[in-house]
C-alpha cells in the first residue's frame, strides 16, 4: 500500500520527524524526573506533609492517565499534526505556570494539567514515527524515542544539581528550563506534514500523495479495495484482545517499577547515606549510563526482534532488583546499590523500556493506532501511580529491602507475561501486521 515509504532508505526527513517526536519523550523524561529533585526544595518552601509530597510526585502521572486516552482518541479523529502541535503549546504554558506557582494548590493543579499534555504527546509521538518509518528501520527509529526519555531524565538530574545552589527558589528555574527545548520542538514540528496513512484512512488520497511525496519523492499509493472500519471497541475484540491484554499488563508492570525508581531514586540514595546533591548526581549518572541499553537496542531491535529484547530486559530487571533487595537487607553498600541500579536501568532500557512504545504501533491499524498507544499510556500511568503509593506503603511498613523485593517480583511477572503473550512483529509493514479485510 505504501511501498515507496516502506522500502525507502532513511532520509533527513525521517530523522527530523524522529527527532521532533522524540523531543516529546525527552520533555517527558525531564519533567517527570525533575520533580523528584525539585520536591526536596518544595517541601521546605510550602511545608509539605509526606502525603502532599507523594501527591505532588504522582500528580503529572495522574494527569497522563487522562491525557493518554484523550490525546490518542483525538489523534486518530482529528489528525496526527493536530495533537502534535497543540499538546506542545500547552506544555509550554503549563510549565511556565508551574514555575510561578505561589501555593501548593496551584502547583498541584498545574502539574496535573501538565500531565494531560504530556500524556497526549505520548500517544502521538511514536505513532507519527512509525507511520513514516521504512520497515527495515522502524524499530531503530522508535528506539530513539525511548532513548530520549532517559536523556531527558539525565538532564533533569544534572539541572537539579547545578541549580540547587541558587537557593530555595531554584525549583522554579528547574521547571522553566524545560520550556526552552519545548519552544524549539514546537517551532520545528510545524513543518512536519500530516501522516499519509492517516490521510488515506480519512479518504484524503490526494493530500496523502502530496505528503508522501514530500518524504520519499514518490507519491504513489495503492488504495485497498475494501477495509473494515475499526473503532475503540475493537481494542477488545477477538482479533485484538490478546494484544490489548499483553500491552496493558506489560506496560502497567513496567511503569509500576521504572517510574518508582525514577521518582524515588534520589530519595532512596539519600536514605542510604548520600547527601541530596550527591543523590542527584548519582541519579543523573545512573540515567546517563542507562542510555547504553537503548543504544544496544538500536543496534539489534530489527534483527533480534521485539519479543526477544523484551524478555532479556525483564530478566535483567528481575535479577538486579532481587540482588539489590538482598544487599540492602544483609550487606548495605551504597556503591553496590548504585552499580545494581545502573545494570537495572540498562536492562529495562534494552528491553521493555523501548518496546513499550513499539508494540502498540505494530499491533493495531491506523484508525486506532494512536488510540491504542494512548490507552497503553493511560494504563501505564495507572501502574506508575499504583506502584508509587504501594512502594511507599511497603517501605514504610516493612523497610526499603521489602519495597525493592516487591519490584523484583513485578519484573518476574512481566517476564512471564511476555513469554506467554508476547508477539514478534519485526520485518513486516504496518499494513501486513494489522490489515483488516
Amino acid at each position: 500500500m505504501f511501498k515507496s515509504l516502506d522500502e525507502s532508505r532513511v532520509k533527513g526527513i525521517h530523522l527530523k520527524i524522529t527527532a521532533m517526536s522524540s523531543g516529546g519523550s525527552f520533555l517527558d523524561g525531564y519533567d517527570i524526573s525533575i520533580v523528584s529533585v525539585a520536591v526536596l526544595l518544595l517541601t521546605t518552601e510550602f511545608s509539605l506533609s509526606s502525603n502532599e509530597e507523594s501527591l505532588l510526585l504522582g500528580s503529572t502521572l495522574i494527569g497522563m492517565i487522562f491525557g493518554g486516552i484523550i490525546g490518542g482518541y483525538l489523534t486518530d479523529k482529528k489528525g496526527r499534526r493536530y495533537i502534535y502541535l497543540w499538546d506542545m503549546l500547552f506544555f509550554i504554558i503549563l510549565s511556565i505556570l508551574t514555575a510561578i506557582s505561589t501555593s501548593f494548590g496551584e502547583l498541584l493543579i498545574f502539574r496535573l494539567l501538565l500531565g494531560v499534555a504530556i500524556g497526549a504527546d505520548y500517544a502521538i509521538s511514536p505513532t507519527i514515527i512509525s507511520e513514516y518509518s521504512p520497515v527495515k528501520h522502524r524499530g531503530k527509529l522508535l528506539t530513539i524515542s525511548g532513548l530520549s526519555w532517559f536523556v531527558g531524565a539525565a538532564v533533569s538530574y544534572a539541572a537539579g544539581y547545578f541549580l540547587s545552589p541558587l537557593g530555595i527558589a531554584a525549583w522554579r528555574y528547574m521547571f522553566l528550563l524545560g520550556v526552552i527545548p519545548a519552544i524549539i520542538v514546537l517551532v520545528l514540528r510545524s513543518s512536519i506534514p500530516e501522516s499519509p496513512r492517516w490521510l488515506v484512512e480519512k479518504g484524503k488520497t490526494s493530500e496523502a500523495k502530496i505528503s508522501l511525496k514530500k518524504v520519499v519523492g514518490d507519491g504513489s499509493i495503492q488504495i485497498p479495495l475494501r477495509t473494515k472500519n475499526v473503532t475503540f471497541r475493537d481494542l477488545f475484540s477477538r482479533r485484538y484482545i490478546r494484544s490489548t491484554i499483553f500491552i496493558s499488563f506489560f506496560w502497567f508492570i513496567l511503569d509500576a517499577i521504572t517510574l518508582v525508581i525514577a521518582l524515588q531514586g534520589p530519595s532512596v540514595l539519600e536514605d542510604l547515606g548520600l547527601t541530596p546533591a550527591n543523590a542527584s548526581v548519582s541519579a543523573s549518572i545512573i540515567a546517563s549510563i542507562a542510555i547504553i541499553g537503548a543504544i544496544f537496542t538500536f543496534m539489534v531491535i530489527d534483527k533480534l526482534g521485539r519479543k526477544t529484547v523484551t524478555i532479556i530486559g525483564f530478566a535483567g530487571m528481575f535479577v538486579t532488583l532481587l540482588v539489590a533487595a538482598l544487599v540492602i537487607a544483609y550487606i548495605p553498600s551504597i556503591l553496590f546499590i548504585i552499580v545494581l541500579f545502573i545494570i537495572f536501568e540498562i536492562s529495562q532500557e534494552f528491553g521493555p523500556g523501548i518496546t513499550n512504545s513499539i508494540y502498540p504501533q505494530e499491533l493495531y491499524p491506523t484508525n486506532i493506532r494512536a488510540t491504542a498507544q494512548g490507552f497503553g499510556t493511560t494504563i501505564s500511568r495507572i501502574g506508575a501511580v499504583t506502584g508509587i503509593f504501594i512502594f511507599s506503603a511497603v517501605t514504610t511498613s516493612f523497610g526499603l529491602a521489602s519495597g525493592i523485593f516487591m519490584l523484583s517480583l513485578l519484573s518476574l511477572t512481566g517476564l512471564i507475561i511476555t513469554l506467554i503473550l508476547g508477539i514478534e512483529t519485526k520485518g513486516k509493514s504496518l499494513e501486513e501486521l494489522t490489515s483488516v479485510r
